[in-house]
């Protein structure tokens, strides 16, 4: 049953624009059969946009399924150039806000890794909550807990200084209600900062980066929609900014009593975010099919082609190529990914050592920030394969 009213600020006037037929409803979910990974339900994802307010979400999305608490895979820290990455941003979080010594709470944590790594850097007690969190997937760090349970109102008795939610924005249906509830939580006259990131939604229209559209993601926002979505809720927009490439959308606010109506200078207008859908439908069919050809071309030239980084990224890719049976492998360097079956796909991931005896012609990478972590490690295993990166 699709969903009739937007999420954010439950106007009517909406349009669909880009469908993708039959995708795996799980992607990082860690299958330890090939048989189950390929008996994951399919669905379409249909992306709507929104007239009122400019967001953009799966109006097709199953809010029934049991997405997170079966196994979920999301570490990222396994890679130095992403470790380098978070590190640095919240170094200056920390020091532009002075979250030290604070109280920190993050909304889903995953497996704990940056509710660990703020409350490190700046002396801090943290508290993350995550239905997928898992009791020994890190290091133990001193005043840090965790509560393994979704995030809900009853949760705001934890007093916070600053409240951290990254890379889960993105996975929530019913954004305006969670942003209120995280509002009405607050205490009155306490003003704990805001920290949220998601994926941008302008980097993938503008690039059509399909890889980035995946069923566990319902929520797709730029800086003009976020920032809305945070005013209506009854915060105030302190900064923003796009980082790694300009793929992840950072957000910094406060709760506020009067509505702002203060913007930011990295906002675009919902009629410009409404044009960059326009562009992407009018060129995502022409990349679909440069790929389709690329793929067949190795194929058919016995080249062996081999997918680096699992996850999300690789499920929204091959959805759309799997049936060409031009990739051989797809390989991750998170050890926890490593032996189980790609939802929906039925492929097995490998490490990269793997790759030494299977000597790939041709490999793909998931995120073109790491390229070069990745070219070296082939080239320490005696691999100079041609590398594509998205």
């Amino acid at each position: 049953m699709k969903h009739a009213a937007c999420p954010t600020c439950r106007g009517k006037d909406l349009e669909d624009f880009f469908t993708i037929h039959n995708a795996p409803t799980q992607s990082l979910v860690t299958i330890k059969e090939r048989e189950k990974a390929l008996a994951i339900p399919r669905q379409d994802i249909v992306l709507t946009f929104c007239n009122s307010c400019g967001f953009i979400f799966n109006s097709a999305f199953d809010t029934t399924i049991d997405y997170y608490t079966q196994g979920y895979e999301d570490q990222q820290g396994f890679s130095p150039t992403f470790v380098k990455f978070i590190t640095g941003v919240t170094e200056r979080f920390i020091d532009k806000y002075g979250i030290r010594g604070k109280r920190v709470v993050e909304i889903g944590c995953g497996k704990g890794d940056f509710i660990r790594l703020i409350s490190r850097l700046g002396g801090n007690r943290g508290v993350g909550i995550d239905p997928a969190w898992v009791p020994g997937r890190g290091e133990d760090v001193p005043d840090v807990e965790f509560i393994k349970e979704f995030y809900s109102a009853r949760h705001g008795d934890i007093h916070a200084d600053c409240i951290t939610c990254r890379h889960t924005l993105e996975h929530i249906h019913d954004t305006g209600g969670f942003l209120r509830t995280i509002r009405a939580s607050i205490r009155e006259g306490e003003a704990p900062v805001l920290f949220f990131e998601v994926p941008s939604i302008v980097r993938i229209l503008d690039i059509q980066a399909f890889w980035d559209i995946f069923y566990e993601h319902c929520t797709y926002l730029g800086p003009g929609s976020m920032a809305r979505l945070f005013r209506l809720a009854g915060f105030e927009v302190l900064d923003m900014y796009l980082e790694y490439g300009d793929q992840y959308l950072f957000i910094e606010a406060r709760p506020c009593d009067v509505p702002s109506t203060r913007t930011h200078p990295l906002e675009e207008s919902i009629g410009e975010l409404k044009a960059k859908t326009t562009f992407f439908v009018e060129q995502i069919n022409r990349q679909l099919a440069q790929w389709r050809e690329r793929l067949e071309g190795y194929k058919a030239a016995g080249r062996k082609v081999v997918v680096w980084g699992g996850g999300s990224k690789s499920v929204g890719f091959l959805t759309q190529f799997a049936d060409l049976g031009a990739i051989a492998h797809v390989c991750d360097i998170n050890p926890h990914m490593q032996g189980n079956y790609i939802p929906g796909i039925g492929m097995q991931y490998v490490g990269p050592a793997f790759l030494e005896e299977f000597k790939p012609d041709v490999v793909i990478v998931m995120n073109s920030v790491y390229m070069e972590e990745i070219r070296k490690d082939l080239a320490g295993r005696g691999l100079h394969p041609e590398m594509l990166g998205l």
